[in-house]
């Protein structure tokens, strides 16, 4: 399998995000890559905002996997691992790395990436495409994050590089080998495992210790009877305790 991005670059955009679903109805090959200076509405879960000023990297990648439209939440594991791959090649410590489930990722506790995946069902059991919205704080941090200039002065256009790189190789690892090595990567650096969360699910929540996820990318959380619990990456927030 050989990914190669084709960077479309412009120095502002609404999103990013938007623009690569454009760009994917009209029959734009896997690896367009949409990259913006900056984002005047960029977003990320739930319909939250992304901050997006300028000195930050801000893409989405466009993907054509030909698998089930089931497996394709665990994209964000490839891109978290990929991420963490990028920060290492970029100066970060790799100890101070935690991967929070489901698709954010933190330096030293604090936030410094974002993953946001969104699909297009094709017809069959396959997507049409799906797209990833990554945001990486190089140059500046919203307040309570961090960002990679506090660890290096990497380049914005190195990190992008690394950052494509990493996601290229390990994408072909999830179409050719499957989830386990990646999700074996993602615990490796898992943020929170053997702690007491919170998840938060519509208007209840459920307490107990994160104990792994499980072969499709769910979080496993042990609650406090003994008992195990199976929680979707699309239906919750959760904070270690």
């Amino acid at each position: 399998m050989s990914f190669i991005p084709r960077i479309v670059f412009h120095p502002s955009l609404p999103s990013t995000m938007d623009e690569a679903q454009r760009l994917a109805e009209a029959g734009a090959p896997e690896g367009t890559v949409v990259q913006a200076g900056i984002q005047t509405a960029g977003r990320g879960r739930f319909g939250n905002t992304w901050t997006s000023p300028e000195g930050n990297l801000y893409t989405t990648t466009l993907f054509r996997p030909q698998v089930a439209t089931r497996f394709c939440a665990q994209m964000s594991f490839v891109c978290a691992v990929a991420l963490s791959d990028t920060l290492v090649t970029c100066g970060v410590p790799k100890a101070a790395i935690g991967l929070k489930w489901p698709n954010d990722v933190l330096v030293d506790g604090k936030k410094i990436a974002g993953i946001l995946l969104e699909m297009r069902s094709g017809q069959g059991d396959t997507p049409d495409y799906l797209t990833a919205g990554i945001g990486v704080n190089v140059a500046v941090a919203p307040e309570g994050g961090t960002a990679i200039s506090q660890y290096s002065d990497a380049p914005l256009d190195e990190v992008r590089d690394a950052l494509l790189g990493h996601l290229g190789a390990l994408y072909g690892v999830w179409l050719t080998q499957g989830f386990m090595p990646i999700r074996t990567r993602w615990l490796e650096q898992a943020y929170g495992v053997g702690k007491p969360v919170t998840a938060r699910m519509a208007e209840r929540k459920v307490e107990g210790v994160f104990e792994a996820i499980d072969h499709d990318g769910n979080l496993i959380l042990k609650e406090p009877a003994g008992n195990s619990r199976t929680i979707s990456s699309g239906a919750v927030h959760f904070r270690v305790s």
